[in-house]
């Protein structure tokens, strides 16, 4: 049963987007969005269960272990939340121009097609799938992102388009050397399952591991946003529809992180984890580092938003690099309180920018005024992506720190801290703008839709959960998923 749904859970986003293609009707659009999203939910809780339960599952080139699953459940919750919020912001895209009702259909089919490449690259168990699968996400996410037709959207996706793929194209060449020295160990039977060359992995040529790792990091980690490969990201987000914003940044870049940390692991069975480390350490600062001025600076709601995932995928790969269990276990925790908390604010700007009609956050003042609900979740989410207890990054970025303490890595530690504590200045200086003061005269009093808000409020009680405290099923998801990566 378990096996079977390995290929199962590709199917249901495909199939959904295929029946998108059979109707015009836009409530039926938005109801086949949410039922595909909610029956893909359902299937991966009981997939999660039985892994939890039996251990890793496989069948063919898919395999589901405990650090696939922490990805794997991040998608299937921001997948239903963006459909649940999409009901609703979809009435006023239509109402403003931004979306036309006779493309809706191909929309939701790019959506679902979108999410149905995550899936893949989530349990892709052979490495040529899981880069096949990687590429193809740009192929679907690069459509929607120039979606709205205007030229700076158009702009972003060629943007998108050229730099991923000339950065994935090493991502390529990395895993072409890592089969290489597989094969030449094992031969060519196995050579590309990365659960098999795990069993072989300090059996390899340690020299030919190292400039493959190099490769996939600088390929993998153009698509998750490190810096100095993140030049399409903030581009990207701030042109795409909101729900497809929330998507790349709470979803697509995670999914490449998850193609580093394959190879990390690789590459640490094989060279020793000092090396995967310092390369970790190095892209994690630079990441944190390039993102700080731009935050302060910026003048463009989501393009602000798109520097914060900069900056918090370089936290996420700091945490990688120092290493040992804490360093590991926080890394993953923050992958998951990063996409739910990014998501949640890109909802809550997306609702923003609708009511004052545009992305200047000079231009957004009041938003208490006029959108309580909205506004307060937006200054939660904010809180919380400034590392502000009790929230859920707050958590997780403590113990990333709380790893380099312990590995004694200063430097980095006070280089990271030094940015923290800028950025934090900096992004409540910008929340603090859009919610108080008077409205403009240009402002939206409409009442609140629920269904954007019921999508809000779902991420806000998980970021505020995690926050406080982790449910024991889920602390031990991340415990074994841990011990794959360290072990």
């Amino acid at each position: 049963m378990a096996e079977t749904l390995l290929w199962v859970l590709p199917l249901i986003p495909t199939v959904t987007a295929l029946l998108m293609l059979t109707t015009r009707d836009r409530r039926v659009l938005s109801a086949l969005d949410v039922s595909g999203s909610a029956i893909l939910f359902a299937l991966a809780l009981v997939l999660a269960r039985e892994v939890a339960v039996g251990g890793p599952r496989t069948l063919g080139v898919f395999r589901l272990d405990d650090v696939g699953l922490v990805f794997l459940l991040l998608l299937v919750v921001l997948t239903l939340a963006v459909s649940i919020y999409t009901v609703g912001w979809l009435e006023q895209a239509l109402e403003v121009g931004n979306m036309k009702a006779e493309f809706l259909r191909s929309y939701f089919a790019l959506v679902h097609a979108f999410v149905a490449t995550m899936v893949v690259t989530v349990l892709a168990d052979n490495l040529g799938i899981l880069w096949i699968a990687m590429e193809g996400t740009t192929i679907t996410s690069a459509v929607l992102i120039g979606y709205h037709g205007h030229h700076h959207g158009l702009e972003a996706a060629w943007k998108y388009i050229i730099v991923t793929t000339i950065g994935i194209s090493f991502g390529l060449f990395g895993t072409v050397l890592i089969y290489a020295a597989a094969a030449d160990v094992q031969g060519g039977a196995g050579a590309m399952s990365w659960s098999a060359i795990m069993k072989i992995a300090p059996t390899l040529h340690p020299g030919i591991v190292r400039i493959g790792f190099i490769f996939a990091m600088v390929g993998y980690g153009t698509k998750a946003g490190l810096a100095p490969m993140h030049l399409w990201l903030p581009d990207a987000h701030s042109q795409a529809p909101t729900p497809v914003s929330a998507l790349l940044s709470g979803v697509l870049i995670k999914c490449a992180l998850l193609g580093i940390i394959r190879f990390q692991t690789i590459a640490a069975a094989a060279c020793g984890p000092a090396f995967p480390a310092q390369v970790l350490l190095i892209f994690g600062l630079i990441s944190v580092v390039v993102a700080t001025p731009f935050i302060l600076a910026q003048r463009d709601i989501k393009r602000l938003l798109g520097y914060h995932s900069v900056e918090h995928v370089g936290i996420v790969a700091l945490g990688l690099g120092f290493g040992g269990r804490v360093g590991t276990y926080g890394a993953l925790l923050h992958v998951v309180n990063h996409g739910i908390t990014k998501a949640l604010a890109f909802f809550a700007a997306g609702t923003a920018i609708a009511r004052y009609g545009s992305r200047d956050m000079r231009a957004i003042g009041g938003l208490l005024a006029v959108a309580p609900i909205g506004a307060t979740l937006l200054m939660l989410a904010a809180l919380s992506l400034a590392g502000v207890p009790p929230f859920s990054i707050f958590v997780s970025e403590l113990m990333v720190l709380r790893a380099g303490i312990g590995q004694g890595h200063w430097i980095a530690i006070a280089i990271f801290l030094s940015m923290v504590v800028v950025i934090f200045a900096g992004l409540l200086h910008h929340v603090g703008v859009m919610a108080f003061g008077e409205p403009t005269a240009t402002a939206s009093r409409e009442p609140e839709a629920w269904f954007p808000l019921a999508g809000m409020l779902l991420l806000a009680a998980i970021m505020i959960l995690l926050g406080i405290t982790l449910p024991g099923s889920f602390d031990g998801i991340l415990q074994r998923a841990t011990e794959v990566i360290v072990d």
